[in-house]
């Protein structure tokens, strides 16, 4: 396949589910070498969509059937009466639902998205793709067989395209180096806590303050997911106000034993990897 080849992948997503799988399936494009970014749709500049030739759009379902926060300018946008019905006639492309069937409107952003870009031009290479969080394996059950399907309908456009490797194909996401210097990387020391978002604090509290009540498991033992509900109780003095809405977040962390234990097997495998290493972590591709 020519190295031209522009597939750009789009994503509306409410918890950050359907980002990841927009984001894991813009990481399999680049073996088949496309170009192209991923991003939310609200953040995709939308006057160039009239010129794209393939686009993938994954969209979860939020609410009573709305559209994703990130993708709602995206869509008020392709609503407008003004656009010529033959505004998207280039495109090809394909529509991958994330919902829940438990709820009457499954995957309703999706539906409507598709419809939408059918009406302004677009043509479909495969049926909408509803992938529901109920079924034994998840989303996946229906999202691995329908890309599969799709980049097979894609090899019609580029004849040269692989894809017989895909399956065996390992793609990071992540490019990690060791900087061994002491000095800070890039002139930027890491002297923030890694437990929170950047420039975010919020109320912590240590897990001394607790103790273990019930850790019960809600699901079958032959189910495949181990559910739990724990529930904790504060011991001693301290006292939480909270509010209806608030979130209780446990951050776990590696205790000192465990470390210390990992870095004597680094040493006894003569692994040069010290404790006051830098790791730099980096996107390994362009355009996430």
């Amino acid at each position: 396949m020519s190295d031209t080849g522009r597939l750009i992948v789009l994503y509306g997503s409410q918890t950050f589910t359907a980002q990841e799988a927009a984001e894991r399936i813009w990481r399999t494009t680049k073996i088949l070498d496309f170009k192209g970014p991923v991003q939310a749709m609200d953040d995709y500049p939308i006057s160039r969509l009239i010129h794209e030739e393939f686009a993938l759009f994954v969209c979860a379902t939020t609410g009573q059937g709305d559209e994703p926060d990130n993708m709602k300018k995206f869509w008020k946008f392709l609503l407008r009466k003004s656009l010529p019905s033959n505004s998207l006639v280039k495109l090809k492309f394909g529509v991958i639902g994330f919902g829940d069937s438990n709820y009457s409107k499954f995957n309703f952003a999706a539906k409507k998205l598709h419809k939408r870009l059918i009406q302004l031009g677009a043509k479909p290479l495969l049926d909408l793709a509803l992938c529901d969080y109920q079924h034994d394996l998840g989303h996946d059950a229906v999202l691995i067989p329908w890309l599969k399907e799709f980049f097979t309908k894609m090899q019609i456009y580029f004849p040269k395209m692989k894809t017989d490797t895909l399956e065996n194909s390992f793609v990071p996401r992540w490019k990690v180096s060791i900087s061994k210097n002491t000095e800070c990387l890039n002139g930027t020391c890491l002297n923030e806590d890694i437990y929170y978002g950047k420039g975010y604090k919020d109320n912590c509290l240590d897990a001394q303050c607790f103790e273990l009540e019930k850790n019960i498991r809600t699901t079958d033992e032959t189910h495949f997911q181990d559910v739990r509900l724990i529930t904790l109780r504060t011991v001693g003095n301290d006292k939480i106000d909270y509010q209806p809405g608030d979130v209780f977040n446990i951050r776990p962390r590696n205790c000192k034993e465990d470390v210390d234990d990992l870095f004597k097997i680094f040493n006894t495998h003569k692994i040069d990897i010290k404790p006051h290493y830098y790791l730099l972590v980096e996107e390994y591709h362009d355009g996430e």
